[in-house]
Parts: structure tokens; C-alpha cells; sequence
């Protein structure tokens, strides 16, 4: 019975011991905030940085972006054509951009056109669909059957005597699908 008493004793001493160490003050865990100072800037005529305005560039000597001037949707000719066309201009040069949906059949010597008909397909006989060498000018050789690509159109052609971007087959003057440019 006494192993039990002072068992029992031990046990009461080492929570009474433990609760107070634990409100004690002096146990406490250190503040985190920082007590607060106040902060003296000298006194000078001249702003500080944190008080200046921010300098901006002007507008003539920021980089324009790119400018969206005109956009077509390829329709079908002689092979399935799909996708979006967007000529953009950025700091004069004029570029046309296939969307992601872009997509023709694979074929020899494809290349984008620009041609002056807006709607080359209805103007063109099936099912080739050939084009008349004084209505369009070469741009580029296409570079994939599908997806997102970028042609810079030459500086010396003048884009306002274009109405669409058409895939045109050189080696048999085929037109596989063509968009008229809004």
C-alpha cells in the first residue's frame, strides 16, 4: 500500500510540476513578431526610391505588338483543308499565321499562296482547281500539313492587291484548300 501512496504521491508531483512549467512565464515560447520601431529617415530634399514615381518609357520607343489585320477560315478544294489564317503586322513586317487546327493532305511541292481572287475556289474548276499565274505570288514552301506555323510574306509584295491564302501544289497546280482574308 505504500509502494501505491507514494506512486500516486510521484505522479500528482510530476503533474503539478509539469502544469506549472508549462504557464510559467519564463517557459513560454519567444514572440515572433518583431517589437515594432519606429523608423527615422533623415531629412534631405531629394524623393527616396520608395517615394519616386516610376519611370515609364514613351510610347514611341516601347515595342508594338502584334496587330491582327485581317483573318480567314481555309475551306476545301481538291483535299480537305481545315483551320484558321490570321496576317498579323508587327513593326511593319506582315506575317500569316496557321492556327492549331490547321491541317491538309500531304502532297509534292506544296506551298502557301497569296492570291488576288477571294474566293479562288468558286473562281477555279474542280477538281484540281488549278490558279492562273498572274493571280497569285508564292510566299513560302509550306513547312508541316498541320498545326501552328508562321510566314513572314516578303517585303515587296503589296498585300493589298491579295484577298486569300490558298495551299497550292506547283508540281501539278492543285490547289488543295484556300481562305479568303476579312
Amino acid at each position: 500500500m505504500l509502494v501505491s501512496r507514494l506512486t500516486l504521491s510521484g505522479l500528482t508531483l510530476f503533474a503539478t510540476l509539469l502544469a506549472t512549467a508549462c504557464t510559467s512565464p519564463s517557459a513560454a515560447p519567444p514572440e515572433t513578431e518583431a517589437p515594432a520601431t519606429e523608423s527615422v529617415e533623415p531629412e534631405t530634399d531629394e524623393p527616396t526610391p520608395s517615394t519616386e514615381p516610376a519611370a515609364t518609357e514613351p510610347a514611341a520607343t516601347q515595342t508594338p505588338q502584334s496587330v491582327v489585320t485581317r483573318t480567314g477560315v481555309f475551306a476545301s478544294a481538291e483535299h480537305e483543308t481545315t483551320g484558321n489564317v490570321t496576317l498579323t503586322s508587327d513593326n511593319g513586317q506582315q506575317t500569316l499565321v496557321f492556327d492549331g487546327a490547321f491541317a491538309t493532305s500531304d502532297g509534292p511541292d506544296l506551298v502557301v499562296v497569296l492570291h488576288r481572287s477571294a474566293n479562288v475556289i468558286a473562281e477555279s474548276e474542280p477538281p484540281a482547281y488549278p490558279l492562273d499565274e498572274a493571280d497569285y505570288v508564292v510566299v513560302a514552301p509550306l513547312t508541316a500539313t498541320t498545326g501552328t506555323q508562321e510566314y513572314v510574306v516578303p517585303a515587296e509584295i503589296d498585300l493589298s492587291a491579295f484577298e486569300s491564302v490558298a495551299i497550292w501544289c506547283q508540281a501539278f497546280n492543285a490547289t488543295f484548300g484556300a481562305a479568303p482574308l476579312q
